[in-house]
């Protein structure tokens, strides 16, 4: 076994079981704000580690710029995705997304929320 099988073993095994961890963690956590937190590393560390691995494989090939630029894409995209998943679970709980007096230090008031 070379260096280069090693590496891309090592590589696909780490983005495809960090992956699997996630799914996981998103199955058996409770609340969707936990589950957001397990999204995180789906799609910003597993994609990179993958696209090296094709990388390493196939070299800048054109298999490895689409792994390449899918990597990217699934990096910029995830946490947009993630930020306005958990701004639509915070409205869809409260109504708004204004922090509501209970989340509020003492002695601050919250803005008044928009209206309806």
């Amino acid at each position: 076994m070379t260096f280069q099988e090693v590496g891309i073993a090592v590589l696909l095994f780490a983005g495809v079981g960090l992956t699997l961890i996630c799914c996981i963690g998103i199955w058996v956590m409770p609340d969707t704000y936990d589950q957001l937190h397990f999204a995180g590393p789906a799609t910003a560390v597993a994609p990179v580690a993958i696209a090296g691995a094709v990388i390493l494989e196939e070299s800048l090939s054109q298999s490895g710029v689409k792994a390449v630029l899918v990597a990217v894409v699934i990096g910029v995209t995830g946490p947009a995705l993630t930020h306005a998943t958990g701004r639509a679970a915070r409205i869809r709980e409260h109504g708004h997304f204004v922090a509501v007096p209970e989340e509020m230090p003492a002695g601050s008031t919250p803005a008044d929320p928009p209206a309806s």
